[in-house]
């Protein structure tokens, strides 16, 4: 097999004891010292003498056992379809890096650059809700906007199949690894190619979990310019249970994004969280014009961000 540029981030993503916070640290020390991956020397005292830091990182940690198995891995992603995103890729948001150092994407990988807006909710969501949802979505697909939310029953579901509806496009940010994502029999009519960029940021065989539906809401933030909630219950509910919906909320004030709640009258029985989140400084949204509103407060220009230099420039690279 030729190793290539994807492959030398997945071998790292799946070396035990480097995590998101060495990958991004990794990604650092090649921009700073203008490495290309092909140039980090592979004999652990060649890497100590030129690159200490990313020796420190590195030594003792790359194991040559392991380089089948991550072959294989490797092999089995692309037999799929799926791209592999990591910083200094064309299509990687620089604003991910210390979230989501590496991606695994299916669709339209340029879709991560797109103007987006997230919209979230409950699962058990009203049909009011779900008809607001879907109606806002579709008028935001008509304004150019992508549409991203987290492929979960209710809101999320609605939101995305009201942008495809309305011929936009939508990102599907997975609580769970690329390789257990299933098409729901009500998307399956649209054009998934083309239209809907499925992305996640665990291993791709990670089964669904709470805590890494928690992890992703960071994720949901960051590719998005505004969040907007449809319907979310309280932070915490009388069994001690967290809403993932104000969680997300919650992650958006804390990234100083534009946070868009629907106004709790708009709805039949007002979710309790809808009030609790727009005291915390959301937006209260009609939904009448919600599109424009939207549009207006969250796409105002701004400096473009500076991006980890691109390290795409060779073919092949020689290292592991």
């Amino acid at each position: 097999m030729k190793i290539n540029r994807d492959y030398f981030w997945l071998r790292l993503f799946k070396t035990r004891g480097i995590g998101p916070k060495l990958l991004a640290s990794i990604a650092k020390i090649l921009e700073v010292e203008n490495l290309d991956p092909e140039m980090v020397p592979r004999s652990q005292t060649e890497l100590s003498a030129q690159f200490p830091e990313l020796a420190k990182i590195l030594n003792g940690k790359i194991r040559t056992e392991d380089r089948e198995k991550v072959s294989e891995a490797y092999s089995e992603l692309k037999s799929q379809g799926v791209d592999i995103i990591y910083p200094g890729h064309p299509d990687f948001p620089p604003q991910l890096l210390e979230i989501s150092p590496m991606l695994f994407v299916k669709g339209q990988q340029k879709r991560l650059m797109s103007d987006s807006v997230a919209i979230v909710g409950a699962r058990n969501v009203s049909d009011k809700g779900i008809r607001i949802a879907r109606k806002l979505a579709g008028d935001l697909a008509s304004e150019g906007i992508n549409v991203v939310s987290g492929y979960a029953k209710g809101v999320d579901s609605e939101a995305h199949l009201g942008a495809l509806a309305a011929e936009g496009t939508t990102t599907l940010v997975l609580p769970n690894g690329i390789n257990q994502l299933r098409q729901k029999n009500a998307f399956k009519k649209f054009n998934w190619d083309r239209d809907v960029l499925a992305v996640s940021q665990f291993d791709p065989d990670t089964k669904w979990i709470a805590r890494n539906a928690m992890l992703r809401n960071k994720l949901v933030c960051a590719l998005s310019k505004a969040v907007v909630v449809i319907e979310s219950g309280p932070e915490q509910d009388a069994r001690g249970k967290m809403s993932g919906t104000f969680n997300a909320a919650k992650t958006a004030l804390e990234m100083n994004l534009p946070l868009f709640v629907l106004a709790p009258n708009c709805l039949d029985n007002a979710p309790e969280g809808n009030a609790a989140l727009i005291a915390l400084g959301g937006h209260s949204l009609n939904p009448t014009n919600g599109a424009k509103e939207i549009v207006e407060r969250a796409f105002t220009k701004t400096a473009e961000p500076i991006p980890i230099s691109n390290q795409n420039s060779a073919e092949q690279i020689s290292l592991f």
